[in-house]
């Protein structure tokens, strides 16, 4: 299971029954956070669903509030064009008593606006002062209609120049100017002059159902509250919450609150005020409902809006109803409070459960622990307790177990290795032993064939005599590098090679000697040796020991000859680097596997090709190069193309580094 907490293992936790809690506590926070989350979320969403749900079913209540005061207007304007005074005194040319008749029902029925036109659309009588008379109405479109027999309501838009005809009262109720409102779109207007009204037209017959003419009238809705009260005592029943009413209602004429209960900062109804701009740009601009959550003047409402079309369907204000967000912030809060407090009393008893658990699976562990412990330092008599028989008591029967066979089998690698140290020993001696004492007659019989073959002892008088002589001498030459190689890998693995440095130049000392001594070979193999870069090539000095660099060169340049194609080139190079000295020798040939530029450098390693099998080899000049460039602080490493060329490479410190 811990495999899946690998993350735990950067904390600084110093025991597995911490990690476990730790683990347990992780789960559980992780998985009460996102039920939390998770939780609250879909609450929060259901409580503002069902809060918008609710504003939905209050705006339809309120539309069934402000058409029924539309539908009133038009029934009392129907009844009253039926009656036999309205009719008659029409028919006879009675304007005074139309007049006063019109009046009183003006007053009666709270009218603003009550008036008669003749059968042209000529106003006969207004019904109130100054009782303006004479001009035509018959563009009104509410009164074209009537004067077709139809019987018309609805929410229109009364310029100031046709208020004052009915009354200078009413263009200075209409009068308005603009306050400004946070988030509301700006607009060039700072003022408004016209009116919004609930307008109806019903026609005048007489007995022979003649048109006689038509009365109109209406209510304007600016300033007037009557309509917006009523559906809050109705559709929210006045309900209040934390000193603010709770539910609201306003009416719009465009995006201008003319008849609201919406409070501004001063308590006061916020007439004047503008609506938001996003809502602005849905309701006004799109003909769409908005039912989401707004800035309504300075608090945030559950709200729904709806556009008001006068008769001609043009969009001419808003119809609005909203309700506090902050109750149901409220609610939301409470339940997020009520989540974290399960989730922390759930979070206290996990703990409690956790620490036991933790407890048990631990202290059998921890025994387990000290055993090991004990074991670490040679005392293979130790054994644990087993204290139940679930998968840790198992565990312990098969450390008790495991623990007999360790120390049997521990005993058994004592004999073994101590076996082992002594035939290491008599290798190496042997090794040391026999390359010594081949080292010094090889090297005789090197001198005397060198002789013979520089006519030094008397000429070679054909040329199979000179053929053997060179054969000869060859073959010392390669028995004399494997020897060198071997007292080079004894020195190594008994630990007794000596890195003496000096400050050297490195061509002149080190890759010189080696050119000069495999000169034969190179001529025997019609080799060509390039130096690259030369002239920095000798004048580059290093740290190094000088017997141990020639060694390296050797092994690298005896690869070359053996393994690069013959007639080939042989590249030597030198480059001086920012920290190192970086040396390089290339050969022409068939190059070395990707998957072994790293294998060449073991002990004993070779590569497995028949052209390789015929040139034989001990396997070891690469691992003492390598061993050598390592005890100096340097690197060494392969390139190659596989079928072209091959390039071994290493460096040297310039500080020195190494031993």
């Amino acid at each position: 299971m811990w495999e899946k907490f690998k993350f735990l293992e950067g904390l600084p936790f110093r025991n597995l029954g911490t990690k476990l809690l730790f683990s347990f506590l992780l789960v559980v926070l992780a998985g009460g956070l996102a039920s939390t989350v998770i939780g609250t979320r879909m609450v929060g969403d259901t409580i503002m669903a069902e809060a918008q749900k609710k504003v939905r079913h209050d705006l339809d209540s309120a539309w069934m509030v402000y058409n029924e005061k539309l539908n009133r207007i038009q029934d009392v304007l129907h009844l009253t064009a039926k009656r036999d005074l309205i009719i008659r005194s029409l028919m006879g040319g009675q304007v005074e008593i139309l007049r006063r008749e019109m009046e009183r029902v003006r007053i009666d029925y709270g009218f603003d606006v009550l008036t008669i036109t003749d059968k042209n659309g000529v106003v006969l009588t207004r019904a109130r002062t100054p009782y303006q008379a004479g001009d035509f109405q018959g563009n009104d479109e509410l009164v074209r209609r009537a004067l077709k027999k139809e019987i018309v309501a609805s929410t229109e838009i009364i310029p100031q120049e046709e208020l004052a005809k009915e009354g200078p009262e009413l263009v200075r109720q209409v009068y308005m100017e603009f306050v400004p409102t946070p988030k509301a779109k700006e607009r060039p207007e700072t003022r408004e002059t016209s009116g919004m009204m609930l307008k109806a037209a019903v026609p005048i017959l007489d007995f022979n159902n003649n048109v006689l003419g038509v009365m109109y009238g209406g209510t304007l809705l600016n300033r007037n509250y009557e309509i917006v009260d009523k559906i809050r005592d109705i559709v929210f029943k006045g309900e209040r919450y934390k000193g603010k009413d709770k539910g609201t209602a306003t009416i719009f004429q465009w995006d201008l609150r003319i008849s609201t209960n919406v409070k501004d900062k001063s308590r006061l109804r916020a007439i004047g005020t503008r609506i938001a701009r996003d809502v602005y740009d849905q309701v006004l601009e799109n003909g769409r409902a908005w039912i989401d959550r707004a800035f309504v003047v300075n608090e945030w409402y559950i709200a729904a809006y709806e556009p008001i079309r006068n008769i001609k369907g043009e969009i001419i204000g808003i119809l609005y109803t909203g309700t506090l967000e902050e109750p149901y912030t409220d609610i939301r809060k409470n339940v997020i409070y009520s989540f974290f407090g399960v989730a922390f009393l759930g979070l206290v008893l996990v703990l409690f459960l956790a620490y036991f658990i933790t407890r048990s699976i631990t202290r059998p562990i921890g025994e387990l622990a000290k055993a090991t412990e004990v074991i670490a330092g040679g005392d293979f008599s130790h054994e644990v307790s087993i204290q139940s028989k679930d998968e840790v008591g198992h565990l312990a029967i098969s450390f008790n177990r495991m623990i007999r066979t360790l120390k049997v089998t521990m005993e058994e690698l004592y004999v073994v290795n101590n076996k082992l140290q002594d035939l290491n020993r008599h290798y190496l001696e042997m090794v040391g032993f026999i390359t010594h004492e081949l080292n010094q007659p090889m090297g005789v019989l090197k001198g005397f064939l060198i002789l013979l073959k520089d006519e030094a002892l008397g000429p070679l008088v054909n040329s199979n005599q000179k053929q053997a002589v060179s054969t000869m001498l060859r073959n010392v030459n390669a028995l004399i590098n494997m020897i060198q190689k071997y007292l080079q890998l004894g020195r190594i693995e008994s630990g007794r090679m000596e890195v003496n440095k000096v400050r050297m130049p490195i061509f002149a000392e080190a890759l010189s000697p080696i050119l000069e001594d495999e000169k034969q070979q190179l001529e025997a193999r019609k080799m060509e040796v390039v130096i690259d870069n030369e002239e920095a090539f000798r004048r580059a000095e290093g740290e190094a020991d000088p017997v141990l660099l020639r060694i390296v060169f050797s092994n690298l340049i005896g690869n070359a000859l053996k393994y690069g194609r013959e007639g080939g080139k042989i590249w030597c190079g030198f480059k001086d680097e920012p920290e190192e000295l970086l040396f390089y020798v290339k050969n022409e040939g068939q190059g070395i596997p990707g998957d072994k530029l790293t294998k060449v450098f073991e002990k004993f390693t070779r590569l497995q090709g028949e052209l390789e099998r015929r040139r034989g080899g001990t396997g070891l000049g690469l691992f003492n190069a390598k061993e050598i460039i390592d005890r100096h602080g340097g690197r060494i490493w392969a390139e190659s193309e596989e079928g072209k060329w091959a390039n071994f490479l290493f460096s040297l410190p310039k500080g020195g580094g190494g031993e």
